[in-house]
């Protein structure tokens, strides 16, 4: 039995006035998402901690059923799906051309990400950026549109990705200084590294403002009246795990503070994909050696999806509907999930596969938050799963289902209803496992 997870990412939202109270979930015509409701087991699912708002990349880190404490970054799940060379005496940020102004209180982001400018301004401007300071080399790979991946190395290892972003993610702030961040090193050796990196990056950031303000692009596109590209603000700063094999697609596990993290198949003994469209899931698919296939729509995603046959655990993820919210327009929302429960209807006619429907974290297309932290709906379907009384997908309908959980529970109920959960307690092999083992996956007394 294939388990098939239809991940809507961003599906859970807030009620609006503009949708008579509902959230656009529960006011959209879904007849294939309420059709599979009507012989699913439902209810709500927590995607970290009630409150808590989550990215994409962490949010499916648990989902898979991985613990939050041994996730290495964004960036390093960004640099990886960007193909950058990885090595470990670096770290990995995202890093974007914005445009600052400076005032009273420091410099104003007007825009964290310089609209109109063309590749060539962004050639130009990258050459002129420095190379080396205070011992750090500081090196930029272009990725799309105005967004870069930031390698940081220290030929020493006199380095450390405990540090904060200067980048304020919100409208109408400040850039940030960067600071070490205290909680997170577990060392005063690690806190002595993430102060030196944070003093290091500092200098960069307004060395690069320095140059750039004054760069020959950016006087003329002033004079052009378009935004500058002043600033490089950046973010979620990562280090490649030490006991990965570098460049090696067969590697399989890492260690995060001494604690080995499996691939997808040592963990739970299932062979798998993820049909995406995102560096975001081929750089989660390549740390935990899942296969990646990427589709140009979700439309196209599930058909391949549905056609493959070698895998036990198949990801089908869209996007279109966290873009969608993100633009606070909550109808445009609603057509967008019309949109997307058109392209179900095959799903409708799997009758030997577990099949699995839910989001990763609620984006409200109302108020100011980007993510937000309510649980989001889920669904479960299969020829041995529970069912429930609901007759419609979506957060109120759901709430009234079977289900409570959270999102690093859903591969344990994926094993149960696949029929390869391991009886607690009993020992496989030299590793505690969840799964029931092939016998050629344990060593023989012979």
């Amino acid at each position: 039995m294939r388990a098939i997870v239809v991940l809507l990412d961003g599906l859970g939202d807030r009620p609006s006035s503009i949708l008579n109270n509902k959230t656009p979930l529960e006011y959209a015509n879904t007849p294939n998402l309420d059709k599979l409701s009507e012989k699913a087991m439902t209810g709500l699912m927590i995607p970290y901690k009630e409150g808590v708002p989550l990215g994409t990349e962490v949010a499916h880190f648990l989902l898979w059923g991985y613990n939050i404490e041994d996730f290495p970054g964004r960036g390093v799940i960004e640099a990886l799906g960007e193909d950058v060379e990885m090595d470990h005496n670096s770290i990995y940020l995202r890093a974007t051309f914005g445009f600052v102004k400076k005032d009273e209180d420091g410099l104003c982001v007007i825009d964290r990400r310089t609209k109109d400018i063309t590749i060539d301004e962004i050639e130009k401007l990258v050459d002129s950026i420095p190379n080396f300071v205070d011992g750090y080399e500081f090196e930029l790979k272009y990725s799309y549109d105005v967004h870069f991946i930031l390698k940081i190395k220290e030929e020493n290892g006199w380095i450390s990705d405990k540090i904060s972003d200067s980048d304020p993610f919100y409208r109408n702030r400040h850039v940030m200084k960067v600071f070490p961040i205290k909680e997170l090193c577990n060392s005063r050796i690690e806190f002595d590294k993430a102060k030196s990196t944070a003093e290091a990056l500092n200098k960069y950031l307004l060395k690069c403002h320095q140059i750039l303000e004054n760069h020959d692009v950016n006087i003329k596109r002033k004079r052009r009246e378009k935004q500058s590209a002043n600033f490089l603000l950046t973010k979620w700063a990562g280090k490649y795990p030490e006991s990965q094999g570098l460049n090696d697609s067969n590697s399989t596990s890492f260690h995060s503070e001494n604690k080995e993290i499996p691939s997808f198949k040592e963990k739970w003994g299932m062979k798998g994909v993820v049909i995406a469209n995102s560096s975001v899931f081929k750089g989660l698919a390549k740390l935990l050696k899942m296969d990646y296939i990427a589709a140009d729509s979700f439309e196209e995603a599930i058909k391949i999806g549905i056609d493959l046959k070698d895998y036990d655990f198949i990801h089908i993820h869209t996007k279109d509907i966290d873009e969608s919210s993100h633009k606070k327009d909550p109808m445009k929302v609603v057509k967008v999930i019309e949109e997307i429960d058109s392209y179900l209807s095959p799903i409708l006619d799997l009758k030997e596969d577990l099949v699995v429907i839910t989001a990763d974290h609620s984006t409200p297309s109302v108020g100011t938050l980007i993510h937000s932290g309510e649980s989001v709906p889920i669904a479960i379907v299969g020829s041995n799963v529970r069912t429930d009384d609901v007759k419609r997908f979506n957060e109120r309908e759901c709430s009234k289902g079977h289900l409570r959980i959270f999102s690093n529970d859903l591969m344990n109920i994926i094993l149960n209803y696949t029929d390869r959960a391991l009886l607690h307690g009993l020992r496989s092999g030299n590793k505690i496992i969840r799964y029931i083992p092939d016998d050629d996956d344990v060593e023989h007394l012979k």
